[in-house]
C-alpha cells in the first residue's frame, strides 16, 4: 500500500486530521484570552485597542478551515459512493487528492473573506484566495460528474442520497464564489445570504452524505 493507492476517503481523513492539528490550538488560544478576559480582568480583547478586530482574526483563522474539517470527510464518503454505483473506476483520482491538499493549503489563507466589511483586511489577496479556492472545489465537483458519465448507473438509495449532495453542494459552492466579491459582500454580509450559503454547504455534505454512507455500509 502505497500513499497514492490510499482510497479517496483516507485521504480526506489524513488531510482533515492536519487541519484539526493546525485550526484548533489557536481556537484554544483565543479562548484562553477570552476567559482572562472575563475572569482575570485582561485587556487582551480590549475594542480601545483593537482587540475586537482580533478576536475576529483568531476566530475566522479557526472557523473557516473547520467548514472544510467538517466537509472533507464527506467529500471522501461519496467519492466512494459514486464509483460504485456508476461501475466504473473513479475519475481522476490524483487529480483528487491534489485538490483535496489545495483545499487544505488554501483554506488557511481565506479566512478574513469574513471580514470585508471591517474595512480592516487586504481586500484583493483575500478575495483572490476566496476565488482560488474554488478552483480545486470545483475539480473535485467535476471528477464526480466524470465518474458517472457514460457509467452503467444504477438509481439506489446510496447514490440518490450522493446526487442529493451534488446538488445541494453545487449552490452552496456557487453562493460562496459570489460572497467572494467584496462589492457584493458589502451588501450581503449579516445578510440570511450568508446563512443560506453556509447551510447549503454544510446541509448538502454532512446530512446526505451521512445517509448516503450510512445505508451504502449497512447493505454490505
Amino acid at each position: 500500500m502505497t500513499m497514492f493507492r490510499m482510497p479517496i476517503f483516507t485521504w480526506n481523513t489524513l488531510v482533515t486530521s492536519i487541519l484539526v492539528l493546525l485550526a484548533f490550538p489557536l481556537l484554544t488560544a483565543a479562548l484562553f484570552g477570552l476567559a482572562a478576559d472575563r475572569h482575570l480582568g485582561a485587556h487582551i480583547y480590549d475594542p480601545a485597542n483593537g482587540g475586537v478586530l482580533l478576536w475576529q482574526h483568531l476566530f475566522w483563522f479557526f472557523g473557516h478551515p473547520e467548514v472544510y474539517i467538517v466537509a472533507l470527510p464527506f467529500f471522501g464518503i461519496v467519492t466512494e459512493i459514486f464509483p460504485v454505483f456508476s461501475r466504473k473506476p473513479i475519475f481522476g483520482y490524483t487529480t483528487l487528492v491534489y485538490a483535496t491538499l489545495a483545499i487544505a493549503a488554501l483554506s488557511v489563507a481565506v479566512w478574513a473573506h469574513h471580514m470585508f466589511a471591517t474595512g480592516a483586511v487586504l481586500l484583493p489577496f483575500f478575495s483572490f484566495m476566496t476565488y482560488l479556492i474554488a478552483v480545486p472545489t470545483g475539480i473535485k465537483f467535476f471528477n464526480w460528474v466524470g465518474t458517472m458519465w457514460k457509467g452503467q448507473l444504477t438509481f439506489e438509495t446510496p447514490m440518490l442520497f450522493a446526487i442529493g449532495f451534488a446538488v445541494t453542494f453545487l449552490l452552496g459552492g456557487l453562493t460562496g464564489v459570489l460572497l467572494a466579491s467584496p462589492p457584493l459582500d458589502f451588501h450581503v454580509t449579516d445578510t440570511y445570504f450568508v446563512v443560506a450559503h453556509f447551510h447549503y454547504v454544510l446541509f448538502g455534505t454532512i446530512v446526505f452524505s451521512t445517509f448516503a454512507g450510512c445505508i451504502s455500509g449497512f447493505r454490505r
